[in-house]
C-alpha cells in the first residue's frame, strides 16, 4: 500500500506544481502587430519565418520576419471554387488572383528599446514585396564585427515542370546599418526551394561556412513530392580584395547532399523525378506519410530537408551536422576534421523514419553532452546523447504523444531553474487536420527517482498554446532583461510577442554570454563555440551559440543561461580554435562578454637550436685550431 501511496503523491505533486515563470502578449503596442507578411492562409503557407540580430549594434535585437505565401496555389484555387488548380480557365480572372497570393512581404523591423519596433525595410535596403523569402538567418560572414543578412528564397512549387521554378538565395553585407547585396560576388545564390541556413566554421579555419538547405516540393492532394540537394558553402576569404569573401561549393567534397549521393556541378542543384507519397498505417506515427521505400528508409536523408543544426556531437572540437528530413530518415553526418564527413546515422542509431521538420541541440540532461530534438508530424523525437550513440527518448519523457503537426523546436530555460525546457510550435498542414497547440514541456528533473527526465507541457497554462497555425518561431531577449522571449510567426493570423516574466516573478539566477573573436575576418560572433557555466555546487551547464536555428528561426546569438539558485564558480569557453578560455569571477544575473583569448603562441626555437649547434661545431674544433695555429 505504501508504495502505491508515494506514487500517488508523486504523481499529485507533477501535476500541481505550478508554473514559475509567465509570458504576457505585448504585441499590441510593440507595432508588430501591423506587419503584412502576405496573404493569410489556413494550412497553406511555410512561413513566415523569425530572425533576430542586432544589426544596427545599438545593444537590443532587431528582427527580421519572412513572408508568407501559397506557394502551391491550392487553398487559393478552393477559396474560388475550384478543386484543382488545373480547373483554372487560362487567361482567367482568377489566375491573377492565383498569381497574388503566391509571394508575401519580408520586413525588417529596429528596436526602439521601449518595448517598439518600427519597420526600416525601405531606408536600409532589404525587405521586399512580392518575394517568396522563408528563412532568414543573421550572420557575420565577412569577420567585420556587424551582422550580414542571408536570405533563403523559395520560389514556386511547379511539380510538372520544375527546373527554374526555384528563387536564388540572396546575402546582403551590413555598411553601417545599410545593406547591399552581394549575392553574385559572394556566390551563395543557391538557386532551388529554399528552406533555410545554418552557419558554423566547420573546417575551424576561423571563418563562418554555409550550409544552405532545399527542402524540394510536394502536392499532397496528387500525392507528389520531388525531392532536392542541399549546398555546402566554404568560405574561402576574400581574394581580390574587395571586402566580400568567395565561398565554393564543398558539396560534393564533404559528401553532405542531404539525400543519397548525386553527381552535379557546383553551385547547383539537382531536383529529383516525381515520386508518389503515400499515407501508411505504420507503428510509429511520425511515419504516417512515407516517400517510396529505398529512399524513405535511406540513412543518407530523404532529400527533402526543412532545417539541420551543426553540433558536436562527439566533444571532438569539430562541427559535426544533423539534418531534419521530411517523409524519411534525417542524417547525421561526422566531421573527419579534413573537409570531408562521413555518414554515421546507423552507427550512431538514430536511423528511425520521421517527418523532421525543425531541430536544435542543447545539453538537456546535464551529463555535458548535447542532445537534439526533432518535430515531426507525429510524435516528436528526442534524441539523448550517450557518447557513442544515441537513445530515442520522447516516449519515456512523455514528450508529445499526440497526432500534431509539429514544426519547430527549441531547447531553452524558460523559468531559469537550470534546466533546458523543450519548445514545440505547431500548426495543420492541409484543411484535413483539425486545430493544433503549441507545447512547452518543463523539464522538472527527476522527480519520482526513475532515472528518466519529467517533463510537463505547461503552455496551455501560460497562454501560449494557441489554435493558430504556428510557423517560425525565434527567441530573444528583446527587452534585456535577462530571460528569453518568444516571437511567433503564424500563416493565419500576424505574429505574437510574448515577453517572460521569469526575471520579474524571481524564478532564478541567469547569465548571458555575448562571445567576441577578436581577429579581422573571423568568427566574430562565436558561433558554434561551446560554453560551459560551472556552478558552485559542481552542476555544469553547457551550450553553444548558433546562426539559424529550429524551423525558418535565427535566435539571438548570446548564449542564455538559467541559474536557479546558485552562484558561478566559472565558465569556459572553447573556441573553434581548439582553445579554451577561462573565465573567474562571474556574477549572477549579469551580462559577460567574452573577447576571445588566442592560444599562447608556440615559441620558435629554430634559433636557438642552430646556435648551440654552431657553438658545438666551434668547441669541437678549436683544439684543431690551435695546433694549426
Amino acid at each position: 500500500m505504501r508504495p502505491l501511496i508515494a506514487g500517488l503523491m508523486i504523481g499529485l505533486l507533477l501535476v500541481c506544481i505550478p508554473a514559475s515563470a509567465d509570458f504576457e502578449d505585448v504585441t499590441v503596442g510593440s507595432n508588430l502587430d501591423s506587419v503584412d507578411s502576405g496573404p493569410l492562409t489556413v494550412w497553406a503557407s511555410y512561413g513566415p519565418g523569425v530572425a533576430w540580430g542586432d544589426y544596427d549594434q545599438d545593444g537590443d535585437l532587431d528582427v527580421f520576419l519572412t513572408a508568407r505565401f501559397d506557394h502551391l496555389g491550392q487553398e487559393t484555387a478552393e477559396q474560388l471554387g475550384y478543386q484543382q488548380i488545373s480547373q483554372i480557365p487560362a487567361n482567367h480572372s482568377d489566375e491573377d488572383a492565383l498569381l497574388a497570393t503566391s509571394t508575401g512581404q519580408s520586413h525588417l523591423m529596429q528596436n526602439q528599446g521601449d518595448g517598439t519596433f518600427i519597420d526600416v525595410s525601405d531606408e536600409v535596403g532589404v525587405g521586399s514585396q512580392n518575394v517568396t523569402t522563408l528563412g532568414a538567418t543573421w550572420v557575420d560572414f565577412d569577420g567585420d564585427g556587424d551582422v550580414d543578412l542571408y536570405l533563403s528564397n523559395y520560389g514556386r512549387a511547379n511539380l510538372l515542370n520544375p527546373i527554374g521554378s526555384g528563387e536564388t538565395n540572396q546575402m546582403f553585407q551590413n555598411q553601417n546599418g545599410t545593406f547591399n547585396d552581394v549575392t553574385t560576388e559572394t556566390r551563395l545564390g543557391n538557386p532551388g526551394h529554399s528552406s533555410g541556413s545554418v552557419w558554423a566554421d566547420y573546417d575551424n579555419d576561423g571563418d563562418m561556412d554555409c550550409y544552405s538547405l532545399n527542402f524540394g516540393m510536394v502536392d499532397e492532394y496528387t500525392g507528389q513530392a520531388r525531392r532536392e540537394t542541399n549546398i555546402l558553402y566554404r568560405d574561402d576569404g576574400d581574394s581580390n580584395g574587395d571586402g566580400i569573401p568567395e565561398f565554393n561549393d564543398q558539396t560534393g567534397e564533404a559528401g553532405v547532399y542531404g539525400q543519397s549521393e548525386s553527381s552535379l556541378s557546383d553551385f547547383e542543384t539537382l531536383i529529383g523525378p516525381s515520386l508518389q507519397i503515400s499515407t501508411t498505417a505504420p507503428v510509429n506515427p511520425s511515419t504516417q506519410v512515407s516517400l517510396p521505400p529505398g529512399i524513405s528508409n535511406s540513412p543518407s536523408g530523404s532529400g527533402m530537408s526543412w532545417a539541420a543544426v551543426w553540433v558536436d556531437v562527439d566533444g571532438d572540437g569539430w562541427q559535426d551536422l544533423y539534418v531534419a528530413s521530411d517523409f524519411g530518415i534525417s542524417p547525421l553526418y561526422h566531421n573527419n576534421h579534413d573537409g570531408t564527413f562521413d555518414l554515421v546515422t546507423v552507427e550512431m542509431s538514430m536511423d528511425i523514419r520521421g517527418t523532421g521538420m525543425g531541430t536544435h541541440a542543447a545539453d538537456i540532461d546535464l551529463d555535458g553532452d548535447l542532445d537534439v530534438c526533432q518535430s515531426n508530424f507525429g510524435p516528436n523525437y528526442l534524441w539523448m546523447n550517450q557518447g557513442d550513440s544515441f537513445s530515442e527518448n520522447s516516449e519515456g519523457f512523455g514528450i508529445n504523444t499526440n497526432i500534431l503537426v509539429n514544426w519547430d523546436c527549441h531547447f531553452f530555460d524558460y523559468d531559469l531553474d537550470g534546466d533546458m525546457d523543450l519548445w514545440f510550435g505547431v500548426g495543420r498542414i492541409n484543411q484535413y487536420i483539425s486545430n493544433q497547440f503549441n507545447s512547452l514541456y518543463r523539464n522538472d528533473g527527476d522527480l519520482d527517482g526513475d532515472g528518466h527526465l519529467d517533463f510537463i507541457d505547461v503552455a496551455a497554462e501560460l497562454g501560449i498554446s494557441g489554435t493558430n497555425k504556428t510557423m517560425g518561431t525565434a527567441l530573444a531577449d528583446y527587452d534585456n532583461d535577462g530571460d528569453l522571449d518568444i516571437l511567433m510567426a503564424h500563416s493565419d493570423r500576424p505574429v505574437i510577442l510574448w515577453r517572460n516574466t521569469a526575471v520579474e516573478d524571481g524564478s532564478g539566477g541567469w547569465l548571458k554570454v555575448r562571445l567576441h573573436g577578436v581577429e579581422q575576418g573571423s568568427n566574430s560572433h562565436g558561433i558554434g563555440c561551446v560554453v560551459k557555466v560551472y556552478l558552485e555546487d559542481g552542476t555544469m551547464l553547457m551550450q553553444q551559440a548558433y546562426a539559424g536555428d529550429g524551423f525558418l528561426g535565427s535566435s539571438d546569438p548570446s548564449v542564455h543561461f538559467g541559474l536557479g539558485q546558485q552562484t558561478i564558480d566559472h565558465v569556459e569557453v572553447t573556441w573553434s580554435t581548439g582553445h579554451t578560455q577561462t573565465i573567474g569571477e562571474v556574477q549572477v544575473d549579469s551580462v559577460l562578454n567574452i573577447s576571445e583569448e588566442l592560444p599562447p603562441a608556440v615559441a620558435d626555437y629554430s634559433s636557438y637550436i642552430l646556435g648551440i649547434l654552431s657553438l658545438g661545431i666551434i668547441l669541437l674544433l678549436w683544439p684543431q685550431f690551435q695546433r694549426n695555429s
